[in-house]
């Protein structure tokens, strides 16, 4: 067990011991897992219900990592820590030499892979031979398939977000799978089954690393909706314009959106107070939310804007109602 995972989990015994918990809810490591990921105010000692990050969730349950309100509050506000800085500056070391060809290549990298999170590992390979700027990076993103996500001999792929259909254990309820995927399931609740493949063996396919998994292909969902509905409805939209300064672009510098899929708005509110990063080169600057998660917290919008103190400008609206505001 990694020793920051330990001292957390000491920490958090600690709390509940103090605040009158009848038992050790951190002692064993995959019962821990299990609650952080369900909001800390359902499970956690009198303190974390208390407290404004109480929405937090800390664990993807769909892929185990750590999610981006995790990520967040460990860093204290600081975005280097962040994993998935890890896979944006590998793209942008490897597109250093492009020049102007580099926002282009960005983009198709990023966009290819949350639109097509499993691929044949051919598909893989043409993706990096598309690609010759990041032939040798690009199939670093992705690791061999697992064989839990096959339903016998089948593969099944989400119909919403092109991710497994893994099998779930009550298959009543589930019977063509579960997307693992935390905003396609939030989005979709019933399983679709986009495709199905018989597999000879999981090494003929390839899925996103864990990591990019979680921190581009789930809130890469809402960011390519959007940029989806702009495009159709005629507007001047732009999916990650220089290289990610924002996730949305509309006409030119003059709209960036920032799409942030995090469960606590308090947490969201103290990222963008510590600084509004890429959203500093447009001249109206949005911080657009996934609606579900605005469904399940009525307040979510007025909480992040009052904990950001809309520094330098930003604005907070949910996914859908930049979409209807900017349609052409």
């Amino acid at each position: 067990m990694p020793p920051a995972l330990r001292r957390g989990m000491a920490l958090v015994s600690a709390v509940a011991l103090r605040s009158g918990f009848p038992h050790d809810i951190a002692s064993q490591a995959n019962a821990f897992t299990a609650l952080a990921t369900r909001p800390v105010g359902e499970w956690g000692p009198a303190p974390f219900a208390e407290c404004a990050e109480r929405a937090v969730i800390l664990v993807d349950p769909g892929f185990g990592s750590p999610t981006a309100d995790c990520l967040e509050l460990a860093s204290g506000g600081g975005e280097a820590s962040v994993v998935e800085d890890i896979f944006h500056e590998r793209l942008r070391t490897a597109l250093a030499a492009s020049g102007t060809e580099a926002p282009r290549l960005y983009r198709e990298v990023r966009e290819t892979i949350v639109r097509h999170p499993c691929m044949t590992k051919t598909e893989v390979l043409a993706f990096a031979y598309d690609v010759p700027e990041l032939a040798t990076d690009i199939p670093t993103f992705f690791r061999r398939l697992p064989a839990s996500a096959l339903h016998g001999r089948t593969l099944r792929l989400c119909g919403h977000c092109g991710a497994p259909l893994f099998p779930d254990r009550d298959r009543v309820s589930h019977p063509l799978g579960r997307c693992a995927v935390r905003e396609c399931r939030m989005t979709f609740p019933d399983a679709s089954v986009g495709s199905e493949h018989e597999v000879a063996s999981p090494d003929d396919w390839r899925i996103a690393d864990p990591s990019i998994m979680t921190y581009w292909v789930g809130p890469g969902l809402p960011e390519i909706w959007l940029y989806d509905a702009l495009l159709a409805s005629g507007a001047d939209a732009e999916l990650y314009p220089m290289c990610d300064a924002a996730d949305v672009g509309i006409g030119g510098t003059a709209v960036g959106v920032d799409v942030k899929s995090y469960s606590s708005a308090a947490v969201i509110g103290h990222r963008f107070a510590n600084g509004i990063g890429g959203l500093r080169a447009f001249r109206r600057r949005i911080v657009a939310i996934p609606d579900f998660w605005i469904r399940i917290d009525r307040d979510y919008l007025a909480t992040a804007a009052s904990v950001s103190g809309l520094r330098e400008g930003i604005e907070f609206m949910s996914v859908s109602a930049v979409a209807r505001e900017f349609a052409a």
